[in-house]
């Protein structure tokens, strides 16, 4: 038997065990691997201790006047005026959700606006793109001659060790 832990057409095995509802051959068959299977005894135990606990809860009793006192807060709720439904409507715990989506809304467009430099203005304003681009080739010629400066460099090690 493949473990029921391991595949997903099995996976309720397990439960339908615990609660009696296998024909007597797969319950012999689940008995069997649980035998040697310490993962699935183990879930076969908490399902047990989950369904003594269910067994076991009982429900609070409904008062006798359960349902006239709920009635009664319908209809007070029902015949309330107009603004102190607004009001009820307009608590804070209402709009906590949109808060959160605002504060959120506001952070990724704060990034977005702070992260795009390509409209600001330029840091110097007196440098010409000519300038700018002439500054950018020396940069990258010195970088050029620093990487053949670490490659000649490299060879020549090489050579001296020979």
């Amino acid at each position: 038997m493949n473990c029921p832990l391991k595949t997903e057409e099995n996976a309720d095995l397990l439960v339908d065990y615990t609660a009696r509802r296998l024909d007597p051959e797969k319950t012999a068959m689940l008995y069997r691997h649980m035998q040697i299977c310490p993962d699935c005894a183990a879930l076969q135990l908490e399902q047990t201790a989950v369904w003594d606990a269910l067994d076991a809860w009982e429900p609070m009793p409904v008062s006798v006047d359960f349902n006239r006192r709920l009635w009664q807060r319908i209809d007070a709720m029902e015949s309330a005026p107009w603004y102190r439904r607004l009001s009820d409507f307009l608590e804070l715990a209402h709009w906590k959700p949109a808060f959160t989506l605002a504060a959120a809304t506001v952070i990724v467009a704060a990034g977005f606006v702070l992260d795009h430099h390509e409209n600001r203005a330029p840091v110097a304003p007196g440098v010409t793109a000519s300038e700018a681009e002439q500054v950018e080739q020396t940069l990258d010629d010195l970088q050029l001659l620093h990487q053949f400066d670490s490659a000649t460099g490299a060879v020549d090690s090489s050579a001296k060790q020979m």
